[in-house]
């Protein structure tokens, strides 16, 4: 519970390497989504319990192992890829949502003052462009 909260807050920390921040959030991104397999499990569970069935032991077993492998695989990819010095950008949906959240130097501009303030977003960049051109026709 701790170490969420440590890899999140360090995760933000521009002070340390990029691909180690990279690789906090991921791990952050990797324990929800591990998260979810138990919790439909035990939901399955409950309603095959419920409703008087009784889910073989082997499905059990073989969802459990399948999670198990899945994480494996990604922790020897990810631990590769970071050995190569290489962001282990490849994990579907989590690897999207951590380059998402990962702050970028493109994120941000320096003013006259030479203070540091965060640049438009692209998408607000498009309906300035839009607003712009909307204006030029009328």
């Amino acid at each position: 519970f701790i170490a969420f909260f440590v890899l999140n807050f360090l995760g933000g920390n521009p002070g340390i390497n990029r691909l180690v921040r990279y690789n906090m959030q991921q791990a952050i991104f990797i324990d929800i989504a591990l998260f979810f397999p138990g919790l439909l499990s035990g939901i399955l569970g409950i309603a095959a319990g419920g409703a008087g069935l009784q889910i073989p032991e082997i499905v059990s077993q073989l969802s459990t192992d399948a999670i198990f492998v899945s994480l494996l695989a990604v922790l020897g990819y990810c631990s590769v890829s970071s050995i190569l010095g290489i962001e282990p950008n490849k994990i579907p949906l989590v690897s999207k949502a951590v380059d998402d959240r990962m702050p970028t130097i493109d994120m941000f501009d320096i003013d006259a003052e030479g203070r540091i303030t965060a640049a438009p977003r692209k998408e607000d960049e498009k309906k300035d462009d839009e607003k712009e051109n909307d204006e030029k026709k009328k």
